[in-house]
């Protein structure tokens, strides 16, 4: 598998997706995202307060799912790789308007100049789209 077959797959699977993070301790947590696609990474956004985000901190190791929901899908997508928070002004007006989400950012999270908003970047280091007849692999 191609990185341009990943990102259509997970474009294809919807517009959200799982986000698996787990703490210091280990203890793991789930949530969904709406991730865009960018050189081998995977991008998200999120707020500071949020569980998700504070895992993240103390581990930056991240899986994602992508489950068989529409029509589209082409089969069961999972990613893994090491997440970079950006959350400077900086950072967070120069991806703003970047237009790597798929989605309105305005309506969750206001403006860019928002403190709680905090943009993730996944370094992807493996990616396996699972479909009926095979298992197909992209490493980085």
């Amino acid at each position: 598998m191609q990185w341009d077959d990943f990102v259509d797959a997970g474009q294809r699977s919807g517009w959200t997706t799982y986000v698996g993070t787990a703490d210091a301790a280990g203890h793991p947590h789930v949530a969904v995202v709406a991730p865009g696609f960018r050189d081998g990474t995977v991008w998200f956004a999120t707020r500071a307060s949020s569980k998700k985000c504070r895992n993240l901190r103390e581990n930056a190791q991240v899986a994602f799912h992508w489950p068989i929901g529409n029509a589209d899908a082409p089969g069961e997508l999972a990613a893994w790789g090491t997440a970079t928070l950006h959350d400077s002004r900086e950072a967070r007006r120069h991806i703003w308007g970047a237009g790597i989400l798929p989605y309105d950012l305005a309506a969750f999270f206001g403006e860019p100049d928002n403190p709680d908003l905090v943009f993730v970047e996944v370094e992807v280091r493996r990616a396996r789209l699972q479909t009926a007849h095979a298992a197909r692999v992209w490493t980085n």
